[in-house]
């Protein structure tokens, strides 16, 4: 059995995992985690918060401190509840998710220094896309089964702003099943899924 990680989960395990097993996070600074998602992103449930006259012009966060995915982030990060802020935020857009991470190194460090993190971590992961030199957006990662990361750093190295974009009903949720299928089956990763 495979347990599937939720949409919100995956858009914060991917871009923080690799750094916080790296040892470059300052863990003892906190992680703040902004995370925003289309309304699809609520759960199959229609409620009152997702019905269109409700979403449209609106942005508003909730789950602050009890969204359901905070013990998964903590169990897959490594990390503590009193080293991570995790913001949920509905977003008035169909779907998709993007996730700004803001957090401080231990010592400085380089873009390349990140980038070779990142890249060494995810060389065998086809549907994890790093963005080297701009920020992701949703629109780019929308229906598709790819994970957008990109970083800032800013000019002392210490401290950095990570982006991270995904589908939450593909990435999120029925494409990373199947993703997880074709792993479990020993078939390519990215098999019916590119």
């Amino acid at each position: 059995m495979i347990a599937n990680p939720g949409c919100y989960a995956t858009s914060i395990i991917l871009p923080l995992k690799p750094l916080v097993a790296a040892g470059l996070v300052d863990l003892d600074h906190g992680i703040v985690v902004d995370s925003k998602s289309g309304v699809s992103g609520a759960g199959k449930a229609p409620t009152a918060k997702t019905h269109f006259m409700y979403a449209a012009d609106n942005l508003s966060a909730y789950g602050v401190f009890t969204h359901r995915h905070t013990g998964e982030l903590l169990e897959q990060i490594g990390i503590r509840a009193s080293e991570i802020v995790f913001a949920p935020h509905l977003l008035p857009i169909p779907r998709g998710i993007l996730s700004t991470i803001y957090m401080r190194f231990k010592k400085a460090q380089t873009r390349e220094s990140v980038a070779r993190v990142f890249r060494e971590y995810f060389a065998a992961s086809p549907m994890v896309r790093l963005y080297e030199k701009a920020l992701p957006q949703i629109q780019y990662s929308v229906r598709t089964n790819y994970a957008d990361i990109g970083f800032q750093i800013d000019a002392s190295g210490q401290r950095a702003v990570v982006v991270s974009c995904l589908d939450n009903l593909l990435k999120g949720a029925a494409g990373q099943a199947v993703q997880n299928m074709n792993v479990m089956l020993g078939w390519p990763e990215s098999e019916g899924l590119v």
